[in-house]
């Protein structure tokens, strides 16, 4: 309660018990699959053909079967007829499909320095090929090319530049900057702090034949900042001394006494080819080892920049390392894995759970052709019963003509109301089909009807609503070359009452929709057909997430009468817009909640609030009857 405790006018807000309900979508598709790449049991939301061309690897080519890629063909035709949105979900045996791999080596000792993977499993990983190289010699930058092709052909698909390899901190380190971006690759650096090494290098000392010219000079060697006077007694070096000893003597000298630095401490000098190689004991980008005056010790031995020696900080030796390599990678060893069996389905349809706004299911290449495959259809339709917010398309078996009732019943399909199948398989132009460099292919493949009839659902639901059935004139299907069976009406008279939507070809029209049955069209007839259940998804769904605010609020008159009021609201809209029976309101539904009407006082004890909502659905006319009567002539 506001506290009013000084004289003046006080302003208040009254909320007006109006929260209006908002209608769930109802055509976003989710296909579970085979695809060439993409990632593993992910389930990806896309708009549009060309991401799933592009992320998940298009249309298959099948050789020479003259059954299409199933996943490819579906997703493609959901597309074309009118989807718009779909969850796809890329599907195999459980850790059987591999990503392809490739290093970038020393090229000493084949150490592996950079691995590059395949941004997930799949074969399609074996044909990227990787370009990377110093940006300018010199430079502490690298590019990366990733592209497929060898020589003139080669094709960059994404390019890198100004990428680092030693600062795992940096804005432009290749593991952060490449894998943030890349759909293609992932890279992983391997354990190059070996190779993190400040180093000063003589020239060739070859020509210098008595060291104890050395005696009794100095120079100054500074290592990661650390200056270290190396100065040389007068007896350490006689006519016989080598490369070696001054080696040995340079690295006592620096090291000296223990010190904090470990750079130092483990600083190392070593003679390897007629030269000297004076290294610091730090494994990092930055370490470095300068040799300078005062002394002729470093004129004598060629070292610093002043003597044309080396010298490079720890990233520069591992760029020099790096742009000494080849800086091509082929990635191999990429593998597709093995077909996915219930469990990983299962797994998929857990996910599912989570994902409220999928309404079609579409498991293309599964069929009820084999007791695994049922098994797998069975589960998707177990999992839409449960949800109660979406229905799955079946595919029947390709090859198998459907003309009696016996044929249908010999599937096994289970009459559920929230399956939907179709029929026959469709016959498509094959992509992949060329007269010239692939004239043995089949010029047209056959692919399931699941698609096409989910990209109508979509499509009806936007033009018409939901309460429309999808079937009819209207949904003349594009990307159609033929169908494998042809249905007449005899075979239609047998298909129809068993719940099997026929796709037929009529004259003026093309290829149709010419059923909207569910598979409880004999089981549970209340619910035969499709645009009546998938309109009562549609209600449910929307009435579930608009009275959310109704929870913990005070279970009395008030909350009664506003739960009556919004969703009164939500089914009067629906009504003028055509989706109920009935002349007036009170004849397409009804709406009540209220002690004594729709619950008990018990009911309130226990923290219930029952609303009952009715509706008269708005079922299609799938019999349109013409009684034509002559007339008689009078007199």
């Amino acid at each position: 309660m506001p506290a009013y405790l000084h004289p003046g006018v006080y302003v208040e807000e009254i909320p007006s018990g109006s929260k209006p309900i908002e209608g769930v979508g109802t055509s976003t598709a989710a296909f579970v699959g085979y695809t060439e790449k993409g990632p593993v049991a992910d389930p990806t939301l896309i708009f549009k053909w060309d991401t799933y061309d592009q992320n998940f690897g298009g249309i298959i080519d099948t050789g020479m079967d003259t059954v299409g890629d199933p996943m490819g063909y579906d997703v493609y035709n959901f597309f074309l007829n009118g989807g718009t949105a779909a969850y796809i979900v890329r599907i195999v045996e459980e850790d059987s499909a591999e990503s392809a791999e490739g290093f970038i080596e020393h090229p000493d000792d084949a150490t592996q320095i950079i691995k590059f993977t395949a941004a997930n499993p799949g074969e399609w990983g074996n044909k990227l090929l990787l370009k990377f190289k110093q940006k300018a010699v010199g430079s502490n930058f690298f590019k990366l090319e990733v592209g497929t092709g060898e020589g003139d052909d080669f094709k960059v698909l994404e390019l890198f530049t100004d990428l680092t390899v030693a600062d795992d901190t940096a804005d432009d380190y290749i593991e952060s900057k490449v894998n943030d971006a890349s759909d293609l690759v992932q890279v992983e650096m391997q354990d190059v702090d070996q190779y993190l090494l400040g180093k000063s290098i003589s020239q060739n000392l070859s020509g210098v034949t008595d060291f104890s010219m050395l005696n009794t000079k100095s120079m100054t060697v500074t290592v990661d900042g650390t200056a270290r006077a190396a100065t040389f007694d007068a007896a350490d070096f006689t006519s016989a001394s080598t490369l070696s000893d001054v080696a040995d003597r340079i690295q006592e000298l620096v090291r000296g006494a223990v010190v904090a630095n470990p750079a130092v401490r483990d600083f190392t000098c070593d003679a390897e080819s007629d030269q000297l190689f004076l290294v610091s004991g730090s494994r990092q980008a930055s370490s470095s080892v300068v040799v300078s005056g005062p002394g002729d010790a470093s004129i004598d031995l060629l070292l610093g920049l002043a003597n044309d020696g080396t010298e490079l900080t720890g990233q520069e030796s591992l760029n020099a390392i790096l742009s000494s390599s080849s800086g091509e990678v082929t990635l191999d060893d990429g593998t597709n894995g093995s077909k996915p069996s219930l469990d990983e389905y299962s797994d998929i349809f857990a996910q599912f759970k989570k994902i409220r706004d999928i309404n079609i299911i579409c498991l293309p290449g599964q069929t009820y052709e084999s007791s695994a495959e049922q098994a797998i259809i069975d589960a998707a339709v177990a999992h839409a019963e449960k949800m109660k917010s979406r229905m799955v398309i079946i595919d029947p078996p390709v090859n198998n003509e459907l003309t009696t009732e016996k044929d249908v019943t010999d599937l096994n399909l289970k009459p559920k109301t929230y399956s939907v199948v179709y029929y026959p398989w469709i016959k498509v132009a094959n992509t992949h089909y060329n007269a010239e460099s692939k004239p043995g292919v089949p010029q047209t493949v056959l692919v399931a009807p699941s698609g096409y009839a989910a990209g109508i659902w979509a499509k009806t639901d936007g033009r018409r609503g939901v309460w429309k059935a999808p079937a009819g004139v209207e949904t003349s299907l594009l990307g159609v070359a033929g169908q494998q069976y042809i249905v007449e009406d005899g075979e239609q008279d047998q298909l129809n009452p068993m719940g099997i939507n026929c796709i037929r070809k009529l004259p003026g029209y093309g290829p149709v929709i010419w059923g909207t049955r569910t598979m409880a069209t004999k089981a549970d007839p209340e619910w035969r057909y499709v645009s009546v259940r998938r309109t009562a998804i549609f209600m449910e769904q929307s009435i579930y997430n608009g009275i959310q605010w109704a929870v913990f609020e005070p279970n009395d008159h008030r909350l009664w009468a506003s739960l009556r009021l919004n969703i009164d609201s939500f089914m009067n809209g629906l009504f003028r817009a055509g989706a109920f029976q009935g002349e007036k309101a009170s004849d397409a539904y009804f709406v009540r909640c209220g002690l004594g009407d729709t619950m008990t006082q018990g009911d309130i004890d226990r923290g219930q609030v029952i609303v009952i909502v009715g509706f008269a659905p708005l079922k299609p006319a799938e019999f349109v009857i013409v009684r034509i009567q002559q007339k008689v002539g009078q007199q």
